[in-house]
């Protein structure tokens, strides 16, 4: 039993017509009339008694159609509760400033493309910073970047991709023609920092290199492209994510050059 059958016999019930049933369901008349006989052959009953006037329940085929037409309501009625179903309310998102510079742009635009309904709320700061949130119940979700300190703590976690932290070098560093370099050589060199890296215990990079010393901080800011900037044009280096690297402006133009740091 199918329930395009289920369908067809109310269609026919109906118009007591396996034509006009036929012709308002967009079928051939072959087709529902051989939909309905398998039907009955699987039941073991006469649905219909045809004659020249038209296509007329038996009693117990009346029963039936009944039954039909409520599984159908059923169906239909799920049917709605499913499209009507939206979600709705306000989502607060904790993460780190990378992931607003590339990813998450994308992703909020095509999650209120799909939920209009939802208003979502972005707080930025470091990895620490957005672990407190998510403790506080301040945030719902938090993005950050996972290390010892995150995973120690009593949070449900989901790795969402993995990546690598490089050197962005400009041109006048003396790394530009190297393709790969230690973290001890990186940690000579004056390097333009993010917010308070390497100053406090923020998460991120400051938790990864904090083993191998401290950088020489030669400038902080709370703006990448300013940070790029500054690198493009000196000899300072920064620490990015590798994968900010896609599709950048100053990579794409030469003006960055980013080294991988072989022993991280």
């Amino acid at each position: 039993m199918r329930l395009e059958q289920l369908y067809h016999i109310v269609e026919v019930a109906k118009h007591n017509s396996i034509s006009l049933a036929a012709e308002r369901t967009y079928i051939t008349q072959p087709a529902i009339s051989s939909s309905i006989s398998k039907l009955e052959d699987e039941l073991g009953i006469v649905l219909f008694k045809r004659t020249t006037k038209g296509a007329f329940p038996t009693a117990i085929g009346l029963e039936i159609i009944r039954n039909a037409e409520e599984i159908l309501q059923k169906i239909e009625n799920i049917k709605q509760l499913a499209t009507s179903s939206v979600l709705a309310g306000n989502i607060s998102v904790a993460t780190i400033p990378s992931m607003c510079d590339k990813i998450l742009p994308n992703v909020l635009s095509l999650l209120k493309k799909d939920h209009p309904s939802i208003d979502i709320t972005l707080l930025v700061g470091e990895s620490m910073q957005v672990l407190n949130h998510i403790q506080s119940g301040i945030a719902d979700i938090g993005i950050v970047i996972l290390t010892e300190e995150i995973q120690g703590k009593d949070i449900s976690c989901e790795e969402l991709f993995q990546d690598e932290f490089v050197i962005y070098a400009g041109k006048s560093s003396p790394f530009s023609e190297k393709q790969a370099v230690t973290i001890k050589e990186a940690l000579k060199s004056p390097v333009v920092a993010y917010n308070d890296e390497f100053s406090k215990n923020n998460g991120g990079i400051t938790s990864i290199l904090k083993k191998h010393g401290k950088p020489k901080i030669s400038f902080r800011f709370d703006n990448f492209e300013m940070i790029k900037r500054v690198v493009s044009e000196g000899t300072f280096i920064a620490f990015f994510p590798r994968f900010m690297s896609k599709d950048d402006i100053y990579l794409q133009s030469h003006e960055i050059i980013p080294i991988t740091i072989e022993d991280a």
